[in-house]
């Protein structure tokens, strides 16, 4: 009798495990089937929400492919062509797109350097800022220094420099994953590290920090000319289907 109640205890809890994994397994597959790249931009194409997970698989993705196509973990002198692919690919996939350079969404007579921005707000997703090659100011933070001729700045800091400075976290952030989520506190970051390298100014001038929400209102004027290099177009891998 024992044995029998230890049986039917035993097949009990087998069948709560096997539930449990098939349920996981479940889950999984289907994590599986929806991170797919060619059905992520499909979603886009067709103007359908698209998850979390989703979106970041989707830049996650983009910067990989560009990450491949550049070759060059550095990125130096590469954000016009970076720009370019991303622009371009974007605005095949109907994504609301803004290229910018910051000698003028950020001021005059700064570190040039171009980005894109681009909103997901059809996807009931938020708008980021997407900029893989900043990790060139990074390489080069070394050969950057302020210089100063008769008072007047001829030559600044790095951009990185800045941006570790305002906010270490959210720097560490772009450079790893090459985008971040534009809110107020990531356009403050990213608008004034560039504001910071300005030059002509004399020695005694003072650069106050910009509000973030005035740079967003910049960063969606952006309507820069997408440069073409000798870099292959990103691919819309939901054409291979078809």
């Amino acid at each position: 009798m024992i044995d029998k109640f230890k049986n039917i205890c035993i097949n009990k809890l087998l069948l709560v495990l096997f539930s449990f994994f098939y349920v996981i397994l479940r889950l999984y597959l289907g994590c599986v089937m929806i991170m797919d790249i060619g059905i992520i931009e499909e979603k886009i194409i067709n103007k359908e929400e698209l998850a979390n997970g989703e979106l970041t698989f989707f830049l996650d993705n983009l910067i990989a492919v560009i990450n491949d196509i550049i070759n060059e973990s550095s990125y130096i002198n590469k954000c016009d062509a970076v720009q370019g692919l991303i622009g371009r690919y974007f605005k095949r996939l109907g994504i609301p797109t803004f290229a910018n350079i910051t000698n003028k969404c950020v001021s005059s007579n700064v570190i040039g350097h171009s980005f894109v921005v681009a909103s997901f707000r059809d996807y009931n997703q938020g708008d980021y800022i997407i900029d893989p090659s900043f990790i060139q100011f990074l390489y080069l933070n070394d050969d950057y220094d302020d210089l100063y001729i008769n008072h007047l700045r001829i030559k600044s800091k790095s951009p990185f420099y800045y941006a570790r400075a305002i906010d270490k976290e959210l720097t560490l952030e772009l450079l790893r994953k090459g985008y971040l989520k534009l809110t107020s506190r990531s356009a403050y970051l990213y608008g004034n590290c560039f504001l910071h390298t300005k030059v002509c100014i004399s020695d005694d001038s003072v650069i106050d920090n910009i509000d973030g929400n005035i740079y967003i209102n910049s960063f969606f004027k952006g309507n820069e000319q997408l440069r073409v290099y000798d870099y292959p177009d990103i691919e819309i891998s939901s054409n291979k289907r078809r």
